[in-house]
């Protein structure tokens, strides 16, 4: 990176060169010690750019801080470097004040549009920039508010570099760079917006992007690229060599967005059809045969995000374009969410599609485009004027526009021109309102004005939102059935249900061979939102969970399925629900998540902070609809609306802090239940485990296993028994107590019918008597072997299973072990009866048939009399 003088630092902890003004090591984070004069110039450059921070963002950042979250968490953030190049040759040219000079000048260039899209400016390094996007706050779209930040600062230098060029005669010019990735992040500062930090691997790719950019451009890591890919046109770089980085790294130049965006959901090769909305489809489809006959209406669909809104839209326009060349205008606009301060600039987009105007039309060009398009409407020359007077004032995106040319006596005049453009319309029209939540406040006020069309005309104003009763699309609902009810349509979508969200994954992912919980865990994550069953879906694909070839789709076996991560853009939307939460209803939504996806609150009251007003935080999250009541006999117990809900809360936590927390939580419930302790050994197993207290995780996992076996509960039993002979290897125990948990959960893997992983873990006992030098370990070992290749079963070997029973045998009477022998004698028997040659048509025989003719008595007895 170039420095902002002929002065250059060495970092203390790695050695690497960095500019004379830089605070912060580019390769390590290590914060450098600072001279008065550089603080001081610090600071004015601090106090000169706050000016430029947009008082929404300004109150946002404020209130992050008053609400502690600038305390240290993990993130997925989107980190985007800047700085400024050829500034080394330049200083070196010019007196340092004319220099501070064109630097304040760059920042502002810099630094607009990073505010613009709502990123916090993270450090100031004598030349360049540290940005990030989606900490303190999180946005669901927040990389790509970083790839359109980076695209803007590389557009908006260019008038700066003319004027610098022909002021000062030298040429600076500027590069950026992205990544997207996990982080702890944290204020190690008093100042939120020039100390707060991030600690991780992915900020070093972010600055090694920025390093390998070539100036005037934007080079994004492939994480970011991924992210984004449909909304961006990109030049692929290839492969490239990363100092710190064992593999080459994919990196992409970012040309510009996309002309015509693609979607960001969706999976390649696979399509799942519209599943469990036939009355909101049939609805749909009496609303269009309504406005074919002439007929307005307003139309609300209202759902979560993920919900299936995009696709009953799809629905409506398939149906509307379908008949028999009807002429059907169909304007659009889409809420960004970093545009809701932006006067109008929801409903111009309206206006663009209505009027074919361009973004880089002049005023001229404006008016000409509504003259043209108004020629024909039988409006007098008066009445087109004050509608290109409308027009022209409604792009201007300003307040300030508005209250020049006369405030409210202007936005009226306004308002009725617009509303004198569709009255007289006999084309049927629909205003399309996508993403209607994040519309600014006066484009929603205008659109219900313009309701009124639709009593008269052929116009159907079809809005699509989120249940945010926060938002000013909210009033659009009251409004509609509050006034217009009688050409009001509302379809309130509610999550699918099981069998419908069974049907969906099927329909995206129907594979041989894997495994049966697979299912399970996707509905019970997803409940019923089909952009979570997908995004899931596409998760799997993209670990390599699942693989996909011209042949179709196949299992990877060698996946741990617990280790399946949130999707991305999954965890950015639930994370920026949870970071409008004020900061004590935000820590209780972390400390439930602790506890589980379920959760006592006299548990939960019990590991709060004494000053927190627990029903007051709990209502919180009821009316975010994050958490809700799940039953209240025998005693008050919450939930987690979705499990990703509360995976995403569970992993902000810092780790450190999660190991207190869990240790805190099997406390408590040791403490508030110890009456009951079998019951809740499960959890505490759990909770211990976590917390690193392995001496009372081993004793509740033994518990919680031998609970699960009674109950004929095996998948569980075998999880609690494999953790706790994990921990039997991590404290003090005797091999008697390790023999036990071997052969337990031996026997529920036989019970599931996994006697291939049943022998495996006999074997890993064998291995361990051997190391140990224990005898009674090896025997246990080889009677459990023994019985398991004796049976008819597809792992049955009667050679093997009479060798290791042979020996069984010897070492059993060796120890005097009698138990064992009889065990031992009795695969024997096995053996002799289910010998090699009669296997297969024993195991080809009905069970019931089989084990009758087994326990015929004078067969036994017989076989007894050979041994």
């Amino acid at each position: 990176m170039s420095c902002g003088s002929a002065l250059a630092n060495v970092c203390p902890e790695c050695g690497t060169e960095l500019p004379g003004q830089a605070r912060f090591c580019l390769n390590c984070g290590h914060q450098l010690a600072q001279t008065g004069s550089a603080q001081t110039a610090a600071n004015d450059t601090r106090a000169n750019l706050e000016r430029y921070i947009p008082p929404e963002l300004l109150n946002k950042l404020e209130a992050a801080k008053k609400g502690g979250k600038t305390e240290g968490e993990r993130r997925i953030v989107t980190m985007l470097f800047c700085d400024v190049s050829g500034s080394t040759a330049a200083a070196e040219k010019l007196d340092p004040e004319e220099w501070a000079q064109i630097m304040n000048g760059a920042f502002e260039n810099l630094i607009a549009p990073v505010y613009r899209y709502e990123g916090t400016l993270a450090r100031l390094m004598g030349d360049a920039i540290l940005a990030f996007f989606g900490a303190p706050i999180g946005h669901e779209d927040d990389p790509q508010r970083a790839v359109r930040a980076g695209l803007e600062i590389v557009r908006n230098i260019a008038p700066y570099r003319e004027e610098v060029k022909a002021q000062w005669g030298i040429d600076i010019q500027v590069r950026v760079g992205i990544n997207t990735g996990l982080v702890v992040v944290g204020e190690v500062g008093s100042d939120l917006r020039v100390e707060y930090t991030a600690l991780g691997d992915a900020i070093n790719l972010a600055a090694r992007m920025e390093q390998a950019a070539q100036p005037g451009t934007v080079q994004v890591s492939s994480d970011t690229h991924r992210l984004v890919e449909p909304l961006f046109d990109f030049e692929d770089l290839g492969l490239i060599q990363v100092k710190g980085k064992s593999e080459p790294v994919h990196t992409y130049r970012a040309m510009g967005v996309k002309a015509v965006p693609g979607s960001l959901r969706g999976i390649e090769g696979l399509h799942a059809p519209l599943i469990g909305r036939d009355k909101e489809i049939e609805t749909l489809r009496q609303v269009a045969a309504s406005l074919r006959q002439g007929r307005g209406g307003i139309v609300a669909v209202i759902g979560e995000a993920g919900i299936g809104k995009s696709r009953l839209v799809q629905e409506l326009r398939s149906e509307l374009t379908s008949g028999s060349g009807e002429d059907i205008q169909w304007l659009e606009a889409q809420g960004v969410s970093y545009d809701t301060s932006r006067p109008y600039a929801f409903f111009s987009q309206v206006l663009r599609q209505a009027f074919a105007i361009k973004e880089d039309d002049s005023t001229e060009e404006v008016r000409q485009r509504v003259e043209q398009a108004l020629a024909s409407s039988g409006q007098t020359q008066e009445e087109r004027n004050n509608v290109a007077d409308a027009v022209e004032l409604l792009l201007s995106h300003g307040a300030n526009s508005i209250a020049d040319a006369g405030g409210e006596t202007a936005k009226r005049k306004m308002f009725e021109a617009l509303l004198r453009v569709w009255r007289q319309t006999t084309t049927p029209t629909v205003i399309f309102s996508e993403d209607l939540h994040w519309a600014d406040p006066a484009s929603v006020e205008l659109l219900m004005h313009l309701f009124q069309l639709a009593e008269h005309a052929p116009v159907l104003f079809f809005c699509v939102f989120r249940p945010e009763r926060q938002a000013p699309s909210w009033q659009v609902r009251t409004t509609a059935e509050t006034d217009y009810p009688h050409i009001y349509t509302e379809l309130a979508l509610a999550p699918l249900s099981s069998e419908e969200s069974g049907r969906l994954f099927g329909s995206l992912i129907d594979i041989p061979g894997s495994p049966p919980q697979l299912r399970q865990m996707v509905l019970d994550k997803t409940e019923g939102n089909p952009l979570f069953v997908e995004e899931f879906t596409r998760t799997l694909l993209d670990t390599g969970a699942i693989t996909q070839d011209e042949d179709g789709l196949h299992w990877n076996p060698a996946v741990n399925l617990a280790e399946t991560p949130i999707p991305e853009n999954l965890l950015a939307l639930l994370t920026s629900r949870i970071d409008r939460l004020e900061e004590d209803a935000r820590r209780t939504l972390q400390l439930s998540a602790v506890i589980g996806r379920s959760f006592y609150r006299r548990v939960l009251e019990r590991i709060s902070d004494p000053e927190t007003v627990l029903d007051r935080e709990i209502s919180t999250l009821q009316r975010s609809e994050l958490i809700r009541e799940a039953s209240r006999v025998p005693e008050l117990e919450y939930s987690f609306r979705h499990d990703l809900t509360r995976d995403a809360a569970y992993n902000s936590i810092l780790l450190r802090a999660r190991k207190d927390f869990h240790l805190r939580v099997g406390e408590t419930v040791e403490d508030l239940f110890s009456d009951r302790l079998e019951e809740q050994a499960h959890r505490l197993a759990y909770h211990f485990y976590e917390a690193g207290a392995d001496d009372r995780a081993l004793k509740y996992s033994l518990m919680a296993g031998e609970s699960a076996a009674r109950l004929h509960a095996n998948h569980e039993a075998n999880a609690h028994y494999a953790r706790a002979i994990e921990l039997l290897g991590r404290v003090e125990s005797d091999n008697q107590q390790r023999t036990s948990a071997y052969v337990a959960r031996g026997r529920t893997l036989e019970l599931s019918g996994d006697y291939e992983a049943a022998l495996a873990n006999y074997e890993q006992l064998h291995e361990l008597g051997l190391s140990q030098g224990d005898q009674a370990m090896e025997l246990a070992s080889l009677v459990c072997q023994g019985t398991i290749l004796a049976i008819p079963t597809r792992t049955a070997d009667a050679a093997r299973g009479r060798e290791l029973s042979e020996r069984g045998l010897n070492l059993a009477r060796e120890l005097k072990d009698h138990n064992a022998e009889s065990k031992v004698l009795w695969n024997l028997m096995l053996v002799a009866y289910y010998k090699e040659e009669n296997r297969d048509a024993a195991v080809g025989s009905g069970s019931h048939e089989m084990w009758a003719m087994f326990m015929n008595t004078s067969k036994v007895k017989k076989l007894m009399s050979a041994l």
